[in-house]
């Protein structure tokens, strides 16, 4: 089936689906929402190699989700302007803040936190500080913590691709 062809559901399962296949193999929930998005959009390999430090709550501090923060980056790849042009003019920034502040209220809408511990605590009862050595290994021990993060990422990637196609 052709890209062109597809409906939209389609499109958000396909994503969706590689987003969670590529979680529960690899366990980086960043660089996991970008190969689910990949599928469909055009994302660069560089940008998804990359996005493993963010992943943890970006680089493993128990901050920002690693899919709120890849999903800003494909918001920012699709919308922000060369900064070429934005240095040139720039009101033109205005054009991509306006898009990021509109991801995080649908992203909020949709998902409720874009922290990687209220994730956590919704997932697991708990949530873990990665930062400190005691959580990450109670956090290692949970066996299916990479399926669990799966849902949390396949939801995430799939509101992610709703926002990019919605707003194409």
């Amino acid at each position: 089936m052709s890209k062109e062809t597809m409906t939209r559901e389609e499109i958000l399962d396909l994503c969706g689906k590689a987003a969670r296949e590529a979680q529960i193999r690899d366990d980086v929930c960043s660089r996991s929402t970008l190969i689910g998005l990949s599928q469909y959009f055009d994302i660069p390999k560089e940008m998804i190699r990359a996005s493993m430090s963010l992943c943890g709550g970006a680089g493993a501090s128990s901050g920002t989700c690693g899919t709120y923060t890849c999903g800003l980056l494909a918001v920012g790849l699709k919308y922000n302007v060369p900064l070429e042009d934005e240095l040139a003019n720039p009101d033109l920034q205005d054009i991509g803040a306006a898009k990021f502040q509109a991801f995080r209220d649908y992203y909020l809408e949709k998902m409720g936190t874009t922290m990687c511990p209220e994730f956590q605590k919704k997932v697991f009862g708990r949530t873990f500080i990665f930062t400190n050595p005691a959580d990450c290994e109670e956090y290692w021990k949970i066996e299916d913590h990479a399926v669990k993060c799966a849902d949390v990422v396949e939801k995430a990637t799939r509101t992610i691709a709703e926002f990019l196609l919605d707003n194409e």
